[in-house]
């Protein structure tokens, strides 16, 4: 038999052809994602590197099959550290030979819960800044695991990306439903050793607020590995979008000091992606117009419930989408369940985060014009914008009873924002603000055409969840033993410039008269249990499960050993008690106690004795709406509201082929009863008011 023998450049090829298979053919379910497999090591790409399995939930154990081009070494990790050829031997990596069988762990030993780690991720049981609940290391069995495996293929002195999937097996994620399930994968080094890792107190010496968990900025962004399954209980899938490396920092205030810590999330280039695109991340954020999504995201947070993490974990959640439709910035949330490190972590709150780049997607406003200022610090701009804080500010030091002074705050601040945003918080109780917990935002300069570039200072919303009296029964006084009023009035931060700023403008007529408007706006419509119930059971019966029981594991209260079975339901019935009893209380009570005759406040005339039951509706063309004060009502609607504050109502723009015929107003008068915007002074104990529209 004849053999030809090979060419130099047929072998020249073939050595050609293997070196591009490791160094340039990339993963096919992660085409669009990294052009360089070396700059970013842990994107989750990784050229010539291949699964046989994806990321997913599996009725059974499996055999786990890794390849690479011809002349690589494999290695891989089962505890989320990235792998290396000198860590094997450690007893979490490993050189890859024969293909791992990948099957159910749970009530195997715990990795990143154990002992050790649990210790070090609450503050210090004598520290001088308070107490926190006792320290609590769950049992391998009160932790639910799943499989991650880490990869790296390594050849000629060269090493690959990291690829980076999750298995979970059998009835793992029973206990969830349709919630979403995240799998947050980062080398343990980055989360607990003692110089480096954001999750733990760090060196002995460490004293709050010097514990690593509680230092923040850039310095203290570790690198991570996100992906989100969506699905039930049988079948759970990643969509490629939300499989990605992600930086993420520890954040919170005194919820840092739980176990259960918070994490900002943030989407960059240098980690895998530079913001996240095509895929619903968190349903209900929407743009400006409240109906757009807002369809790309920089980052989210993943929230522990903080003052309420122990007990139902929404009461934040379910109060920003009960004032969502308000002037002031709330943030839509989805519940999630996070496993970190391949370990179960409990239910969390997956929520918008702001930043420069939420504002510019919520508002259209341009990022780089976006001044942020939040909590006494400057969050977005630069060190000399925050002089445009202080001359807002400083106008506490005017008297606001002068029309010229109140006219150039509201020149300097979106009134109709700030009155909503603090009427607001003070008929929830937060009592964790406004000494804390306020973000405000404005454009530098500017922008024409967008109504929100006028530089003009408005309200974000965030962390309610001290409120509802939630550690008073669901009582309407707070720990001092004050409501609200009087605590922002009298109570030891009244001095301060943000108390000092509100307190100044109720010398003012107008803006006391569009305040209990909007009280009573919040009243008859947030407010009203048509609203607040249906909302409150759809959250109750979403989180029940995922908070379970002290012997159910996979829910919270057993991974974190709170033997609290019945506190859910109690804090439940809290948050419903406060929501009943503040709506009488506020109208007979507290707005006639301070908006009628108190010191320092215009005196307005409110009193319990002279409210009115106004009935809004129209006539002569089908579906109209009509706008009362600050909320958009449907036809027959009813509501209360004072006789001695007049009302503004709105008719809705006659549709094609008819005209706005006027007001008809019984129980009161209309200032200008032709125009599609009045005022109406109410007389009666009740009214009827009713725009009138023909053809």
């Amino acid at each position: 038999m004849n053999v030809k023998p090979i060419s130099l450049n047929i072998i020249a090829c073939s050595l050609l052809l293997a070196f591009c298979l490791f160094a340039a053919c990339e993963d096919p379910e992660n085409t669009d994602k990294q052009d360089d497999d070396y700059n970013n090591p842990n994107s989750g790409v990784s050229r010539g590197l291949k699964f046989s399995h994806n990321s997913g939930l599996y009725p059974q154990q499996f055999s786990l099959s890794i390849t690479a081009p011809v002349g690589s070494a494999i290695y891989y990790s089962t505890d989320g550290s990235i792998p290396s050829p000198a860590k094997v031997g450690n007893g979490y990596v490993f050189r890859y030979s024969s293909p791992i069988t990948v099957k159910n762990r749970n009530g195997e030993a715990n990795v990143l819960a154990t002992n050790a780690n649990s210790t070090q991720m609450y503050m210090e049981p004598n520290d001088p800044r308070g107490s926190v609940p006792g320290v609590y290391t769950p049992t391998a069995a009160q932790v639910p695991k799943a499989t991650v495996i880490r990869a790296i293929a390594v050849a000629g002195g060269k090493q690959s990306s990291v690829l980076t999937k999750t298995y979970f097996i059998g009835n793992n994620l029973n206990n969830y439903g349709s919630n979403r399930v995240i799998s947050l994968v980062s080398d343990p080094y980055n989360l607990v050793d003692q110089n480096y890792g954001i999750m733990v107190r760090g060196a002995s010496s460490n004293r709050w607020p010097n514990y690593n968990f509680n230092i923040k900025g850039q310095d203290w962004e570790r690198e991570a590995f996100l992906e989100i399954f969506e699905g039930n209980a049988s079948n759970r899938s990643v969509p490629l979008s939300t499989s990605t490396g992600v930086g993420i920092r520890v954040r919170g205030g005194w919820s840092r000091a739980a176990g259960q810590k918070s994490f900002s999330v943030y989407f960059k280039e240098q980690y895998g992606i530079n913001n996240l695109t095509n895929y619903n991340l968190i349903p209900g954020a929407v743009k400006a117009d409240g109906k757009t999504p807002v369809g790309k995201f920089k980052g989210f947070m993943l929230r522990n419930g903080a003052n309420d993490g122990d007990y139902t974990k929404f009461y934040d959640v379910f109060l920003q989408e009960l004032l969502s439709d308000r002037s002031f910035s709330t943030q839509a949330s989805v519940p999630c369940v996070v496993y970190l490190n391949g370990e179960y972590w409990g239910p969390y709150n997956m929520q918008e985060r702001y930043s420069d780049n939420h504002t510019e997607y919520k508002y259209g406003v341009k990022k780089e014009n976006v001044i942020s200022y939040d909590n006494y610090e400057l969050d977005d701009g630069t060190a000399a914008d925050e002089s445009l804080y202080w001359q807002m500010m400083n106008m506490g030091n005017s008297d606001m009873s002068n029309s010229t002074n109140y006219n150039a705050f509201c020149a300097l601040f979106d009134i109709d924002n700030f009155i909503d945003y603090w009427a607001a918080e003070i008929y929830i109780y937060n009592e964790d603000w406004p000494h804390n917990n306020f973000r405000l935002w404005r454009t530098r300069s500017v922008e024409p055409g967008n109504k929100y570039g006028d530089t003009k200072w408005r309200y974000q919303m965030f962390d309610t969840e001290f409120a509802l009296g939630i550690y008073n029964g669901g009582g309407l006084t707070g720990q001092s033993g004050v409501d609200a009023f009087d605590e922002i009035l009298n109570g030891s931060d009244s001095g301060n410039d943000i108390n000092k700023l509100f307190k100044a403008l109720l010398a003012n007529q107008d803006f006391c008269r569009k305040f209990v408007n909007t009280m009573m706006d919040l009243y008859n419509v947030n407010f009203h249990p048509n609203s607040f119930d249906p909302l409150l059971n759809k959250y109750t019966n979403t989180y029940r499960p995922l908070m379970g029981s002290t012997s159910t594991p996979g829910t919270y209260f057993s991974r974190w050993g709170r033997p609290w079975d019945t506190v859910f339901q109690n804090k439940v019935d809290d948050a419903r008690k406060y929501l009943n009893s503040i709506r009488s209380a506020m109208v007979d009570n507290y707005l006639p106690k301070y908006f009628g005759g108190y010191s320092g406040i215009a005196n307005i005339g409110i009193s319990g004795s002279n409210l009115c039951d106004v009935t809004v509706s129209s006539t002569g063309v089908s579906g109209a709406s009509i706008k009362v004060n600050t909320v958009t009502v449907n036809n027959g609607w009813t509501g209360k509201y004072y006789r001695s504050n007049p009302i503004t109502v709105t008719a809705s723009a006659p549709p094609s082929g008819y005209v706005f015929g006027g007001w008809t107003v019984t129980g009161g008068s209309a200032d200008t009863p032709s125009a599609l915007t009045t005022t109406i002074t109410l007389t009666g104990a009740s009214a009827q008011i009713t725009a009138n529209y023909s053809k």
